[in-house]
């Protein structure tokens, strides 16, 4: 059985992963337009007040199995905690699976880990047969490009990201945002308001909007940025480059059926958490 994987993020990468370990044939069609992120936090704890992600106890495990594969994990990333949210935190954390040791100060979590994720992107995709195009239309066996190009397989899976959403049709929402990257280098992961990872700090979110729109990062974003790694670092990193990017995310609906065939993504800035779980999922509904 041959599959087409229409992107080549981490969302598609996994897909792929996951269909040729079920033994399918997998082809990727790439529009091979942007670097992608630098640096991923695989972190199940979110925001000021320490949301915790859904599935956090079965995706956190698998990522970590399955990028652990292709590189070194960076693990445990350290949450201070303002005082007057702690009782929050305990609560949300206690009702969890996410494993955490609370320490004066915050909390850590040994299981979260960051990764060098242009890296990882690069292992994931090694070996697999790539198209490079735009698709503009799909189906469930076939994929047409910009140049009028026509594609076909058994099954087509649509894992296109932000700029593919309107094409996928599952709605949903878009925070463009951006990651420095820094003449410093963090070992050991921190994050509130903006973490501190490897080379890098991130990451900034400009107000959701109904579409995608390309993004060029802006002088706020990094005045921002430098300013929340200051009071999280007790100094200021020095900023080396920059990545842009837009986030799409639906309300937890990452696997839907489209055009007779299977979408899937929408999970904002946890894709590289949730990706492996949803991938594998897509895989068992697909068969063999």
């Amino acid at each position: 059985m041959e599959a087409l994987v229409v992107g080549a993020g981490i969302v598609g990468l996994n897909v792929a992963l996951a269909l040729r370990e079920a033994g399918w044939a997998v082809t990727l069609v790439d529009p091979g337009n942007r670097r992608g992120l630098a640096v991923a936090m695989v972190n199940p704890v979110r925001g000021r007040r320490g949301s915790v992600v859904p599935e956090a106890g079965a995706a956190l495990p698998l990522a970590a199995a399955v990028y652990g594969r292709f590189l070194p994990l960076h693990r445990g990333v350290w949450r201070p905690v303002e005082p007057e949210l702690e009782p929050k935190w305990r609560r949300k954390l206690e009702g969890s699976a996410v494993a955490h040791v609370w320490r004066e100060g915050g909390v850590w979590l040994p299981e979260a880990f960051w990764v060098e994720a242009r890296a990882l992107r690069s292992r994931l995709a090694a070996g697999l047969p790539r198209i490079r195009g735009r698709a503009v239309a799909w189906g469930p066996t076939c994929v047409r490009l910009s140049g009028g190009r026509v594609l076909r397989a058994d099954r087509v899976v649509w894992a296109a990201g932000a700029e593919g959403a309107a094409l996928a049709g599952a709605g949903g929402r878009f925070s463009a945002g951006s990651q420095l990257l820094v003449a410093e280098r963090f070992p050991v992961a921190r994050a509130r308001g903006v973490y501190a990872a490897g080379p890098a700090i991130g990451g900034s979110y400009l107000p959701h909007t109904g579409r995608y729109a390309p993004h060029v990062t802006r002088h706020g974003e990094v005045v921002w940025m430098l300013a929340r790694a200051r009071e999280l670092l007790g100094f200021t990193p020095r900023p080396t480059g920059v990545w842009a990017g837009v986030r799409w995310r639906t309300d937890g609906t990452y696997l839907f059926e489209r055009n007779g065939g299977w979408a899937i993504g929408g999970f904002g800035s946890t894709a590289y958490l949730l990706a492996p779980l949803y991938a594998r999922r897509l895989a068992d509904r697909l068969g063999g």
